[in-house]
């Protein structure tokens, strides 16, 4: 049976030597990989730097619908409080960041296997190589929570592995080596 232009992969080709689109490419197959396998992407992360940067911007908005209707003398104080305030919650969205998402590309969970699952990646550069950590952890408020290993599990991989010399994005043979990551990860711990 033929595929439809829906089902068939779409060919990615990258630069090679730019290590930030091989991540990028490889970051995305994985998120491909982990939502065909029903997982749903949660995007606490985003929302949580997205709060934070409204937070700001309204502070901003509100100062400058102050300082059009009133004169500069009458609003200075405002717009001090308003500029602080950016500051500070662009600043809070830095730190959460590089504090808590790191280097956290994706976080899903599957309701039917209860757990979640957040990946992580970064480049050696000076190698080419691709790093993976992948966790897991099962979801809050369930009442039988299944025990898997908890230890996290890397997978450090050549760029070259998954990339034509043309620049294109093997995404079977990237998919054949995360299967046994993924496996590994979601194996039940042993007593």
């Amino acid at each position: 049976m033929a595929k439809t232009a829906s089902e068939t992969p779409k060919k990615v080709v990258v630069n090679t030597s730019n290590a930030s689109e091989l991540k990028t490419a490889c970051d995305n197959g994985l998120k491909d990989f982990l939502k065909a396998r029903g997982y749903e992407e949660m995007h606490t992360h985003t929302d949580v730097k997205l709060i934070l940067g409204y937070i700001g911007v309204v502070f901003c908005a509100i100062d400058f619908a102050y300082s059009w209707k009133y004169p500069f003398e009458q609003t200075k104080w405002f717009s001090f409080i308003s500029v602080g305030i950016y500051a500070l919650t662009s600043a809070l969205a830095l730190v959460y960041s590089y504090a808590v998402q790191r280097d956290t590309f994706f976080v899903g969970y599957n309701k039917a296997k209860g757990h979640v699952v957040s990946a992580g990646s970064r480049t050696e550069s000076d190698k080419h190589t691709y790093k993976l950590t992948l966790t897991t952890r099962p979801i809050r408020g369930r009442q039988d929570p299944p025990v898997f290993n908890s230890k996290p599990v890397e997978l450090k991989q050549s760029f070259a592995t998954w990339f034509h010399e043309d620049g294109e994005f093997v995404g079977d043979k990237f998919n054949s080596d995360i299967e046994p990551v993924i496996g590994a990860l979601l194996s039940k711990k042993s007593d």
